[in-house]
């Protein structure tokens, strides 16, 4: 089975815009700068797409380590943190330790969603670990849902678009790798592994999706009718509606490094 990433893509703060990039390093917590930085409301709760479909218009950079954040009709803004302070933040479930930016920020997201929000920061010491009904003890995840990154094929975006009428634009599913080859859509519901390079994965959990899909990432603007494909076609047993994989890292070097074009060995269920 001929395999490869046909796409690679951070999203440095939660919900905000992603970054298609031609190579990530890997981190702790997956792709380097991977949903580092988040969002949070008054009462220090996530703030997401779900909620504020126009997250998806802020478009981030990370340069040097630092966030550097722009919108439609807002002016660019470099987040120096200023005095950062330990808070604890609630996404989902966890209460996770993370650390304030700025009032700068924090005023600018606040002005620009139309509401009272914090920036706040993962850092390298805080702790939150990935779910160990789905996957061995030690591993650990940032800002993300609960797995440090998420996997679909190219061929399940094709099978898709093609039901929809009109072609996906692969971000609107928020993948970490998207895979492309010779093999059938939806083949990596049945994938338990993949090796790149040095690099070896595990796909751990099935995606369960949310309105999120139906959010156009260019404008914000919410289309009902894809999610109702993936309902017809995607929807389980349980009553939700899955696609692509959730993954772990289960081997990585501190040199490791993905791109885009990078061959992959694909392992799945016998």
């Amino acid at each position: 089975m001929s395999a490869y990433i046909s796409q690679l893509a951070i999203y440095p703060l939660k919900s905000a815009a992603a970054i298609a990039v031609q190579q990530s390093a890997l981190s702790d917590f997956g792709l380097q700068w991977d949903r580092r930085w988040l969002i949070v409301d008054d009462e220090a709760k996530f703030v997401t797409q779900r909620q504020y479909a126009q997250m998806a218009l802020i478009h981030v950079q990370v340069v040097d380590g630092v966030l550097h954040l722009d919108a439609p009709n807002m002016l660019p803004l470099v987040v120096t943190p200023h005095h950062p302070q330990q808070i604890t933040v609630t996404v989902w479930q966890d209460t996770v330790m993370a650390l304030t930016m700025s009032q700068e920020a924090d005023t600018w997201l606040s002005q620009f969603l139309g509401f009272s929000v914090r920036l706040v920061f993962f850092p390298d010491y805080s702790q939150r670990v990935v779910d160990t009904a789905w996957a061995d003890e030690g591993h650990q995840t940032a800002f993300s849902d609960g797995f440090p990154l998420l996997v679909i094929s190219q061929a399940s975006l094709d099978d898709l678009s093609q039901r929809w009428g009109q072609a996906i634009d692969w971000r609107r599913f928020r993948p970490n790798l998207v895979i492309a080859g010779d093999f059938a859509p939806y083949s990596e519901d049945t994938w338990t592994a993949l090796k790149i390079g040095d690099v070896e994965l595990a796909l751990v959990k099935p995606c369960s999706r949310c309105v999120i899909p139906s959010i156009n990432p260019q404008t914000g603007a919410k289309d009902s009718s894809l999610n109702r494909v993936l309902a017809q076609h995607r929807r389980a047993n349980d009553g939700k509606i899955y696609l692509g994989q959730n993954a772990i890292i289960q081997k990585a070097s501190l040199q490791s490094v993905l791109h885009i074009g990078d061959k992959v060995q694909i392992i799945s269920k016998s």
